[in-house]
C-alpha cells in the first residue's frame, strides 16, 4: 500500500521573525549611537574624514646605534627603496675589547670589504651556482671564522643575527640558516631583526 504525504506550506514562524526584528533593532540603535557620536561639535562635511578612530603608533627606533654583540649579516637593497636594486649582504663583527655599534660595523666591512653583492638573478641561478657566487661565499667564510674564534663549544647563548629589509627573498635566510645549523649545538640561535628606515 502506497503511503501518502501532505506537504504542508510553512511560512515565517513568529519566534524567528521577533528574532530578526531583535538583530534589526540592535544593529540600527548601534548604527546610530556610533553616527551621532561623530557628528556631535564637528563639521558634517567631509565625514569620511572626521572618523574618531584610535591611531596606531609605531615606534621606529634607530638600531644603527645598538651595540653589536655577535656577528650581524645585514641584508639590503644597494639602492633604497628600488625593488629592482641588487641586494648587498655586509658582515658586521663586534669587538672583544670595546663595544662597536651597529653603524660602526658597517663602516668597517665597508672598509674592509667584507660585504658582496648578489646577482640581481640570483633566484633563477642553479644551487651549485648561488652557494659559489661572492655573497654566500662571504657568508660561509664568515660564519666559519666567526665559530672558530668566539664558539669554541656548544652553549645556548651562540647565536648569530640577521637584519635584513622587508620582502627579502628566502632563499638568502635559508642559506644563512643552513650554513649555521651544519655546526649544530655549536650555533642554536639564530636572531632575525627587520632592517628598518630604508
Amino acid at each position: 500500500m502506497a503511503m501518502k504525504f501532505e506537504s504542508k506550506k510553512e511560512g515565517l514562524s513568529l519566534p524567528g521573525f521577533i528574532d530578526i526584528i531583535f538583530l534589526l533593532l540592535i544593529f540600527s540603535l548601534v548604527t546610530y549611537s556610533f553616527t551621532s557620536s561623530t557628528i556631535e561639535g564637528e563639521d558634517t562635511t567631509g565625514l569620511d574624514d572626521k572618523l574618531n578612530l584610535p591611531l596606531a603608533r609605531l615606534e621606529v627606533t634607530s638600531e644603527s646605534d645598538k651595540i653589536l654583540h655577535t656577528l650581524m649579516f645585514q641584508i639590503e637593497r644597494t639602492i633604497p627603496n628600488d625593488p629592482a636594486s641588487p641586494i648587498t649582504v655586509y658582515a658586521l663583527r663586534p669587538l672583544v675589547e670595546e663595544e662597536r655599534t651597529v653603524q660602526q660595523a658597517k663602516e668597517k666591512a665597508m672598509l674592509d670589504s667584507t660585504f658582496a653583492v648578489f646577482n640581481v638573478n640570483f633566484l633563477e641561478q642553479s644551487n651549485r651556482a648561488f652557494r659559489n657566487s661572492p655573497a654566500c661565499r662571504l657568508i660561509r667564510s664568515e660564519i666559519e671564522q666567526f665559530k672558530q674564534d668566539h664558539f669554541k663549544r656548544p652553549r645556548p647563548t651562540n647565536a648569530i643575527a640577521i637584519r635584513a629589509v622587508e620582502n627579502t627573498e628566502f632563499r638568502i635566510i635559508n642559506y644563512i640558516m643552513d650554513r649555521c645549523s651544519a655546526y649544530g649545538d655549536t650555533i642554536p640561535k639564530l636572531d632575525l631583526l627587520t632592517l628598518t628606515g630604508r
